[in-house]
């Protein structure tokens, strides 16, 4: 529902409006619970990656095993040079994954060192913000965020 100055600035600007995104960070208030969820987190991701290593290593394996010991004259150059540009996208997916799981493993031991009580950047999201007009542009997308503890939201500023 509009109050009557919003109705006014309708009526002299035209009821011209646009809805955009704006990102908003989420911020999260470092407690034990937090710590001990986020190791939690970071544990089952490293698991994945350790799977996805497993996985990209046994194709890697099967592949040599396929062709060792064959010729160019059995699998024939054209398909010898496909098989080539699969063992070499493995092993760049196997570098990927080996250095996603350092970051993730280099993550999970600075949880650690993470001081209680203190406030850091956990994510981002989202929301939608309507211009009009004769807004100043720059104060709608100013920082918004959503302060959170334990999961529960403590604050969401705008």
């Amino acid at each position: 529902m509009y109050n009557f100055l919003e109705y006014i600035r309708g009526k002299i600007m035209g009821n011209k409006m646009i809805r955009v995104k704006r990102p908003v960070k989420v911020k999260t208030i470092v407690t034990d619970g937090f710590k001990h969820q986020a190791k939690e987190e970071l544990s089952k991701e490293i698991r994945l990656v350790e799977n996805q290593i497993m996985q990209l290593e046994l194709q890697g394996k099967q592949i040599q095993d396929q062709i060792s010991g064959a010729s160019a004259l059995y699998y024939g150059e054209q398909n010898l040079e496909q098989i080539q540009v699969s063992l070499d996208e493995i092993i760049r997916r196997l570098q990927q994954m080996g250095e996603l799981k350092q970051e993730l493993q280099f993550q999970q031991e600075n949880i650690e060192h993470l001081a209680l009580d203190n406030v850091i950047i956990t994510g981002s999201l989202e929301n939608y913000v309507e211009l009009r007009p004769g807004e100043n542009l720059y104060e709608k997308f100013k920082d918004a965020e959503i302060i959170v503890k334990d999961g529960v939201i403590q604050d969401i500023v705008v």
